[in-house]
This record gives structure tokens, sequence and C-alpha cells, in this order.
């Protein structure tokens, strides 16, 4: 019966997600209770992410690396060149710059591996990005903060680098482990109970965020909609163009790399930070899981519509 729900809530991930912004809102004693988890909570998502990986399929993107480098050097050099261009131009507050600094440096989310899968999209290549994108995740977003951040993150860069490795080498160490433990038959033939474990993780996780939100919205409802609607055009644009800059290598292949890089996940830093982190960042990261959390609702039937079987 576990395996059943669990798999069961893998199929309709995109629909469960949601759930855990709205009861986050409304039961807010509950995600007081489960705030001081957040932490936990990425962890645990990398893990299942890494665990949940078949490392031959990953891997065999790296055999004609080209597209694939490219793709990361559009998404951790020119993305992020072109986020601080525009708020050199346009500045916002330096909480806000900051935030918005380490979305553009951030990997994909760690739910997108699980919902790739779902939505039809190449799971392993979405995989196989989340891995090399997380393994310069500690170098990348610690070089920007420290060096366009004006001072808002009250710890450098190095810190924040120590901190982002210790947090993913412990998450890829339970992850080899619990791989070991399973085996390969067993982990491939869990595969829909690791998109389910997921979604209750994210669900968990949207909660917890969610601590203090609808009294910061109350107070502040002209910017907390702003920055809601800030970040899904952000989401939407970055799909829109990354999609557009990778149609010529295969329309599955630029889908996959738009849904994986428009949704950057800022939950490891935010995660290391805590109170370091401006509270205008904080704000921004909870209005982010909005698009985060809804827009695969409507994007699947899209992605499912138009892509072949096949690329």
């Amino acid at each position: 019966m576990i395996r059943t729900g669990l798999e069961w809530m893998g199929r309709y991930g995109t629909l469960l997600m949601p759930l855990g912004i709205v009861m986050g809102c409304v039961f807010q004693p509950l995600a007081d209770l489960l705030r001081p988890t957040l932490a936990i909570n990425v962890f645990l998502m990398l893990t299942v992410v890494l665990a949940r990986l078949e490392i031959q399929h990953a891997l065999a993107h790296l055999r004609k690396p080209r597209v694939f480098l490219l793709s990361l050097l559009w998404a951790f050099l020119v993305i992020p060149v072109v986020f601080v261009a525009v708020l050199h131009v346009f500045p916002q507050s330096p909480g806000l710059n900051a935030a918005l600094i380490i979305y553009a440096t951030s990997p994909p989310n760690f739910g997108a591996a699980a919902l790739a899968f779902i939505m039809g999209l190449d799971g392993a290549l979405t995989v196989a990005t989340i891995f090399a994108s997380t393994a310069l995740h500690p170098i990348i977003t610690p070089a920007f903060t420290e060096l366009f951040a004006q001072g808002a993150i009250a710890i450098s860069g190095a810190d924040l680098a120590v901190r982002l490795a210790g947090l993913i080498g412990g998450s890829s160490l339970a992850a080899w482990g619990l791989r070991s433990w399973l085996g390969a038959e067993r982990r491939k033939a869990s595969a829909g109970m690791f998109d389910g474990v997921n979604v209750i993780i994210m669900v968990l996780f949207a909660i917890a965020l969610m601590d203090g939100i609808p009294a910061r919205v109350i107070a502040q409802p002209a910017y907390s909609l702003g920055l809601i609607g800030l970040a899904t055009v952000l989401h939407i644009a970055l799909n829109a163009i990354t999609v557009a800059a990778f149609w010529p290598t295969g329309q599955r292949r630029a889908y996959t790399f738009g849904y994986s890089h428009s949704g950057r996940n800022i939950a490891v830093v935010m995660s290391v930070l805590g109170s370091a982190a401006p509270d205008d960042a904080w704000l921004f990261f909870a209005m982010l899981q909005f698009p985060i959390y809804c827009l695969p609702m409507l994007l699947r039937p899209l992605y499912l519509h138009v892509l072949p079987q096949h690329d």
C-alpha cells in the first residue's frame, strides 16, 4: 500500500505540489513547526535525486559533451552576467539584488529531476544537468555574491563555498550509501517511489517556507505580489529564451534545458545562509516557490502534447 501510494504521488506530483504552498499559508502553526526542517529537506531532496540517478544514462550525455557544456556556459556564465548587467542599470534593494544574483547562479530545482520524468522530458539529461550544475554551485554562486551582492550577505564568499560544499558533499555520500544498500535492481524498481518521496519532501519544504509569509504579504501586499510577478516572469522568460537558444539541438533537448534552467534552486544557498541572508532575499525565495510549484501543472499537458516520443 505504501509503495502504491508513493508511486501515485509521483505520477500526480505536478498536481500535489501546490498544496504545500496552500497548506503553509493556511496552517501557519504547522509552517512554524516545520520551519527548522528547511535545511534537512534540502539535504533529503538532493539525496533522493542523486540516489535515483541512472548514472549510465546521465553519463551518455557526456560522451558528446559539446551541447551539454554549452548549456552549462549559458546557464552559469551568460545568464548571470546578463542579470548583473541589468541590476547595474536597474538596481533594486540590496537584499533583492543579492537574491536575484543567487537565483541567476543556482542549479536547477532538485524537483525538476522527478518532474522531468513525469512531464515527458529527458529525465536523464535533467539529472545530468542538475549533477553538473550542483558540482559547480560552490564555486559559481559564492564568486558572484562576493563580487556583486554589495555586502548584503553577512558571510564571505569563501565561507559560503565551504558551507555549500559540505551540504552537497554530505548529500552525495548519503545518496551513494542508499544506492549501495538498495542495489541496481531494487533501485530501478523503486523509481516511482523515489518520485513520490521527492514530492512529499517538496510539499513539506513549501509548508515550512511559508512560515510568516501571509503576515508579510498583508503588511506589504504590493511589494509581495510584485515579487510573485517578477519570479513568474523570470521563470517563464528564462524557459522560453533557453528553449529558443537550444532549439537547433533538438526539440526534446531544448525543452528539457528550458525547464531545467528556468526553475533555479536557491534553496541550497538559503538553507546554508540562514539568518545571514537579508529579509528581502527570504521573501523573494518564498515568492519564487509559486512558479516553481504551480507552473509544472500547466506545462505538463503542453510538453506531453508537443513532444514526440523520441527526439
